[in-house]
């Protein structure tokens, strides 16, 4: 009986752990965690893609090129 109540809460920590536990996302490059959901990781890796063809524009759209 102890090992089947030992089983059950080793077994309700785990489900409950991965419940609450939220995995990070990770450059596939370097595997650095993406921090503060930063569009670009350190090494250079582009986390985001636009959904239509184009280009992310970053930063201050009323300044002009």
């Amino acid at each position: 009986m102890l090992y089947t109540t030992l089983f059950l809460a080793v077994l309700l920590f785990v489900i409950i752990a991965k419940y609450f536990v939220k995995p990070s996302e990770k450059c596939p490059e370097c595997s650095a965690i993406r921090v503060d959901d930063h569009p670009i990781c350190s090494c250079g890796w582009v986390f985001e893609y636009p959904d239509d063809d184009e280009p992310i524009e970053y930063g201050d759209p009323d300044e002009a090129l």
